[in-house]
């Protein structure tokens, strides 16, 4: 698949696509320069504003002198998502300074350039938000359907099928290809362990690329690559990433388990063994409270809820219908080889960024990218104590300053697990959102993957 033509003022050649933009004609500026201006962040004309933090992009009119800025309306009505188009004649150099679109970045431009639309992801918004916005927005920039291959999963193996059969065979040739993914964290780890299980790297291996559009539930990562948020729309966020940023090596950290380790699916029912016992990760790797959470959360009913889901299975894991305290997990934690003298956990969480949600903060030392692992963990607290310290997480990650929390870097994390009983309830761990349940008396290791051997590069801006 050959490039095609953009040039440095703007202008890109109409797609050859039939198919009908969704977008939503937000009206026509007339030529009246004077009338029209830019200042305290809004491009003004009569009664009418654009804030900045609606804009996503402003691309050239070919064969004329005008523009078309295409911004994102507030959440409303039956569909989250509307794409409105405004046409402009003359808009203020200081606008468009900041705003038109120049020239196709060398990511966009590559012969394998792929759409994944994860519809499993979050609240199922993935697709709608392809139809509604993706779509006219890649056809405007000069990104007709024929320069891309859209695919939309079907299952949960979908995206990792995607990333053994297709990404993996196309980098082990040195190929370079692009992903914009329509996911949560969920299609990202699902991405990295497609590409790592197998262990079959040749050496002209070309790490894909990745561009997230944040779909899922929590969207971690996308959150924590994003810090400080300087605009409130995840989704202009995303757009602006995609069109603006540049990509970097993703630091990943390995979850390796005892043998018999099993990574449950279809809300649990199903038990999978672990390829090579391992699983690879970018957000998180939990046991206690966060995992068990997670997992139990992990179902049709409870996701229609979005990010809800999680607070109503924390009150009823903090708070049993019976009276009695939150479960104490019994396991012998070891911190870089160090044993935590307790014997019994509420929560032991290692992560490499620093928002699980845009508002929990688990590690406020993390930076975007820095590649260190940090332990959150505290002993098996009552249900009121361990709300406290949620709460405080939400206050900017003031709950590291706690006396009954720990938190440190480290360089590796071992749980060995001292639960009895077969049943796996309380020896699941959560990796980015994958379950896995551990035999009796099993284990799990934790440690970073080091700098050169990271699976991907992700689009990120100003890091």
């Amino acid at each position: 698949m050959a490039s095609f033509p953009s040039s440095s003022d703007g202008t890109y050649p109409s797609s050859d696509s039939d198919t009908e933009s969704s977008t939503t004609n937000y009206g026509h500026i007339d030529d009246e320069p004077v009338h029209l201006s830019y200042r305290s962040g809004a491009l003004t004309w009569g009664s009418s504003e654009l804030r900045d933090e609606e804009v996503i992009v402003v691309t050239k009119v070919n064969g004329s002198i005008g523009h078309t800025i295409f911004s994102l309306a507030p959440e409303a009505g039956d569909s989250p998502f509307e794409l409105r188009t405004t046409r402009a004649t003359l808009l203020p150099q200081a606008f468009l300074d900041r705003y038109l679109f120049k020239a196709l970045p060398a990511y966009l431009l590559t012969d394998h350039f792929h759409v994944l639309i994860s519809t499993l992801s979050g609240t199922g918004l993935a697709p709608e938000f392809f139809n509604a916005v993706v779509h006219p927005l890649l056809r405007a920039i000069g990104l007709a359907d024929s320069r891309y291959t859209a695919t939309r999963t079907n299952s949960a193996e979908s995206v990792k099928e995607f990333a053994r059969s297709t990404l993996l065979v196309t980098a082990n040739r040195g190929q370079k290809q692009t992903v914009l993914m329509l996911s949560g964290d969920g299609g990202m780890v699902d991405t990295i362990n497609g590409l790592m299980e197998s262990g079959e790297r040749s050496s002209l291996y070309a790490k894909p690329i990745l561009s997230q559009l944040p779909l899922g539930t929590g969207n971690a990562l996308f959150h924590s690559l994003h810090k400080p948020f300087s605009i409130p729309s995840i989704y202009i966020q995303g757009l602006r990433t995609l069109l603006y940023g540049a990509p970097k090596p993703l630091p990943i950290f390995y979850a390796k388990f005892s043998p018999g380790s099993r990574l449950l699916t279809n809300e649990g029912q199903t038990a999978t063994p672990l390829a090579n016992g391992i699983l690879y990760g970018a957000v998180v790797a939990s046991y206690g409270l966060h995992a068990t959470l997670v997992a139990d959360s992990d179902t049709t009913d409870y996701r229609k809820h979005g990010d809800k889901r999680f607070g109503l299975v924390a009150n009823d894991l903090l708070f049993p219908e019976d009276g009695s305290k939150p479960h104490a997990y019994k396991a012998e934690v070891l911190l870089d080889g160090k044993v935590i003298e307790r014997k019994e956990h509420g929560y032991v969480l290692a992560s490499l960024v620093s928002n699980l949600e845009k508002t929990f903060t688990i590690s406020p030392a993390s930076k975007p990218m820095d590649g260190k692992l940090r332990v959150v963990n505290f002993g098996a607290l009552d249900g009121e104590a361990t709300m406290e310290v949620m709460k405080a997480a939400y206050a900017s990650g003031k709950h590291v300053e706690s006396s009954d929390v720990e938190y440190e870097k480290v360089d590796a994390l071992r749980i060995e697990f001292k639960e009895e009983g077969e049943d796996w309830k309380w020896r699941r761990c959560c990796v980015d959102g994958l379950i896995v349940g551990v035999e009796k008396g099993g284990w799990m290791e934790v440690g970073l993957v080091g700098r050169g051997n990271e699976a991907v590069d992700v689009v990120v801006n100003d890091v």
